[in-house]
């Protein structure tokens, strides 16, 4: 907490609009470490930028070190920090429409191009105060549940009933669907959790069980993968109003660019987390589609209840038809 309050004085005090030709500086949080699974590959942008924006604009990026994961969607919001690297699962609790990106079937520059991506990005500027610059880290990897003991994978009905799930928003409605209790945590609470068999799994996308020290606890992944994972680049929308114009389309231009480098990223990463699950022990049992099915009913059931003007618009820009 006190690294907290000494980086929002920080912050508040060195923020201040570049004038003419002067180099921005800005201040990213990223929601995992940057040397962990997702991490990695923002620290990979943030050095493209950085090394491409010498005398434009850099980035200094730190991890939940330095705030704590539940706190940094407000810490963009308020300007503590300009830029965030996270999932929108962290801040439903200023605006829950983000999670259609969650639930997107088409990739980030086809939203670009049908509209999605500008109405979502109104709704970040207008409810958390921040531009949604990019979205593609984690693009087109899907979700799992992992549990460290066996559930009933014979019923239809209530396939993890007797086990207690680490839960986010982003799964809870599914979670309950399939019996499971569910616990809320941040990410870097779930090994103690699961080593003191508080809880007996969780959900998470392919990647990063090994990186964040699940895979000794873990036994078992229940597919086939649902959901889809959207980590999110924000720019704090005061601080990008301050950008000059030249700044803003740099960093614009390197949000495009990761539209296209991310698919090249993922591949070379796919086949190595799945060897690393393999070669673990780590047994895949497939529930069939029913499984999938249920969790994006589910949570697109619960997103329109708390959301009945704006998610079903966003499920036609997101959804294939």
């Amino acid at each position: 907490m006190r690294k907290f309050i000494a980086l929002a004085a920080s912050a508040a005090l060195a923020w201040a609009a570049p004038a003419g030709a002067q180099e921005a500086k800005l201040k990213a949080v990223s929601f995992l470490p940057l040397s962990l699974s997702f991490g990695v590959h923002f620290k990979r942008w943030v050095d493209a930028v950085n090394s491409r924006g010498k005398g434009v604009l850099q980035i200094d990026a730190v991890g939940p070190e330095a705030i704590p994961v539940l706190e940094q969607p407000n810490a963009v919001k308020n300007g503590v920090v300009q830029m965030h690297f996270g999932p929108p699962t962290f801040y439903t609790g200023v605006f829950w429409e983000g999670e259609a990106l969650s639930l997107s079937e088409i990739s980030v520059k086809e939203m670009r191009a049908n509209g999605g991506w500008a109405y979502l990005d109104k709704l970040h500027r207008e409810k958390l105060n921040a531009v949604l610059l990019g979205g593609g880290i984690g693009d087109g990897i899907r979700f799992f549940v992992y549990t460290t003991t066996p559930a009933k994978s014979d019923d239809k009905d209530k396939p993890m009933q007797g086990l207690t799930l680490r839960s986010v928003p982003l799964y809870k409605a599914f979670f309950d669907s399939l019996g499971a209790r569910t616990v809320s945590m941040p990410p870097g609470e779930v090994f103690t959790a699961l080593e003191r068999k508080i809880v007996q799994g969780y959900g998470w996308p392919a990647w990063g069980i090994k990186d964040l020290g699940w895979l000794p606890v873990t036994k078992y992944r229940y597919g086939p993968g649902f959901f889809n994972v959207h980590t999110n680049i924000l720019v704090n929308l005061d601080a990008w109003n301050k950008l000059a114009d030249a700044q803003r389309k740099f960093l614009t231009d390197m949000a495009l660019w990761l539209d296209d480098e991310w698919p090249k990223w993922r591949a070379a990463q796919d086949a190595a987390e799945a060897k690393i699950q393999q070669d673990a022990g780590v047994q895949f049992i497939d529930l069939g589609e029913w499984f999938k099915k249920r969790a994006h009913d589910a949570y697109w059931g619960d997103l329109e209840k708390k959301s009945p003007t704006h998610i079903p618009a966003l499920r036609k820009l997101v959804t294939k038809r």
